[in-house]
């Protein structure tokens, strides 16, 4: 197995974690929120302390002679495929997961890889031919359009030996993706990687301080609710600086208040405003977006990128150009979601910060995070022809996870290995608590994109591509919910 950056950092970090006996505080990566039965290995009830139940238990253990097929996307194969021990404490970690299943069920896994693209195009040919070579299909956000909303995925929902409101199942993705009682694809515990996928921002503290700004009065702004679409701003504001004069800003020689991807941060910042174009009510999707705020939102987020003159990469030759700024510290403020701190950031010289997004104002209850599309998904052809054999090994596969390897990954990966220091290894804690799922988004409708391409053009307003969204969305959403009810 190929082993990645982040993971072999993450290792090198859980083994001094291990070595010191550090017990920090856990995130459950189901439900968003913090978990106590997830921060000690025993329950105390009166006066006895019990050991703390597992999920991993609640699964029955039965004998099935018979290979398990996983289909996974290439990038993300390292959260399944681990052929031996290697000494790092993930790749370990998963190696007993793997081995504890195919023993405790009798099983020996198949792991196959492919790109995203080509993991939907086989589920499809499966689905229509009747085969069923693959037990698991590791889904994209694209998988909802193509795969999902054809009819080629099994309801979720309905393998009894999967409960889906069980925290070892995000349950923000459960509420926000499931339609007329159909899940066809849910992410949670099972996907070490998940999690990492959440939008956030990280600061340059030195420059922050050099440019008569108090870095430390950001980690107070959070704690206090206070971190907002506006304090963001003006910490922003007259930092973009034409440093070598020529009269043009060019990543490589001028400073930015921020740098950011088009593919990540008009989403992130938007859904850090907690506004969804698409809420399931009562079971059905409906666009229920105010078109007021989602203008309110645009003007504060057009503020920030195009008034203060951000680095906002917009051609895709130039992705990699997008942290060069911030690492080499020439910007305030990068746009990233948490694997990136390490797969991008983690070598800069200049001390930095991590932040959740801003919310859209104090009176904003939440955090929010933005889940990015490429974050991992269960899926299930629809021609399975065992499927409470697969449902049983999928929820062996994620409470194990549960138990075992979401606590370390969580108190290394987010808390230890991305953050520098105290305050934002808390800060790690509004990231990951709230995370947003859109169906809108993950379904790709125009009302999705309008931020995004009003940023691309720079436009000041936004409300005539709204309109304009809106009528081809209603559309597809009236033809999507006609879909769902037309699948077996």
């Amino acid at each position: 197995m190929k082993n990645i950056t982040w993971k072999r950092s993450l290792s090198l970090l859980m083994a001094l974690v291990m070595l010191l006996g550090t017990l920090l505080l856990t995130v459950s990566c189901g439900t968003g929120e913090e978990d106590p039965a997830k921060d000690s290995d025993s329950i105390t009830t009166g006066e006895q302390e019990t050991e703390r139940p597992l999920a991993y238990d609640t699964v029955e253990k039965q004998q099935f002679d018979r290979e398990f097929n996983i289909l996974t996307r290439d990038d993300i194969a390292a959260d399944f495929e681990v052929e031996d021990l290697t000494g790092e404490l993930l790749d370990d970690m998963l190696y007993e997961r793997n081995t504890k299943v195919a023993t405790d069920f009798d099983i020996e896994f198949g792991y196959y890889k492919l790109p995203y693209a080509e993991v939907n195009t086989t589920l499809n040919t499966q689905a229509t031919s009747g085969s069923d070579d693959y037990d698991l299909y590791v889904g994209h956000k694209y998988s909802y359009g193509t795969c999902a909303q054809n009819n080629y995925c099994y309801n979720l929902g309905e393998i009894d030996t999967m409960d889906l409101t069980q925290p070892w199942w995000d349950q923000n993705c459960y509420a926000n993706m499931t339609v007329n009682g159909r899940t066809y694809m849910i992410t949670g515990d099972i996907f070490p990687s998940s999690m990492l996928t959440s939008s956030c921002l990280v600061f340059n503290r030195k420059m922050v301080k050099e440019l008569g700004k108090d870095d430390a009065a950001l980690f107070e702004l959070t704690r206090n609710g206070d971190w907002t679409m506006d304090a963001m701003y003006e910490y922003c504001k007259d930092v973009s600086f034409d440093l070598n004069g020529d009269g043009n800003m060019n990543y490589t020689d001028d400073r930015y208040c921020l740098t950011s991807w088009m593919m990540d941060v008009p989403f992130s910042m938007y859904y850090a405003c907690n506004e969804s174009f698409i809420t399931i009510v009562d079971g059905t999707p409906e666009l229920t977006y105010s078109t007021e705020k989602v203008i309110n939102i645009y003007e504060k987020i057009y503020k920030i990128i195009v008034e203060q003159n951000s680095y906002f990469v917009t051609d895709l030759n130039l992705y990699a150009t997008t942290y060069e700024p911030f690492v080499g510290g020439r910007a305030m403020f990068c746009d990233v979601t948490l694997s990136k701190i390490t797969t991008f950031i983690s070598e800069m010289n200049d001390p930095y910060g991590i932040l959740p997004m801003p919310k859209y104002d104090k009176n904003q209850a939440e955090y929010m995070s933005f889940v990015n599309g490429s974050s991992a998904m269960v899926m299930v052809a629809k021609t399975e022809s065992d499927i409470e054999f697969v449902g049983t090994i999928i929820e062996a596969m994620a409470t194990f996870n549960y138990d075992n390897v979401t606590p370390k990954l969580f108190e290394v990966s987010t808390k230890l290995q991305a953050a520098q220091d105290p305050d934002s290894s808390a800060m790690v804690d509004y990231i990951v608590r709230n995370r947003i799922f859109d169906l809108a988004y993950f379904a790709d409708f125009d009302i999705s994109n309008v931020v995004i391409n009003a940023l691309k053009e720079k436009s000041e307003s936004i409300s005539s591509k709204m309109t304009a969204a809106a009528r081809s969305s209603k559309t597809k959403l009236n033809r999507m919910i006609a879909q769902f009810e037309k699948h077996e």
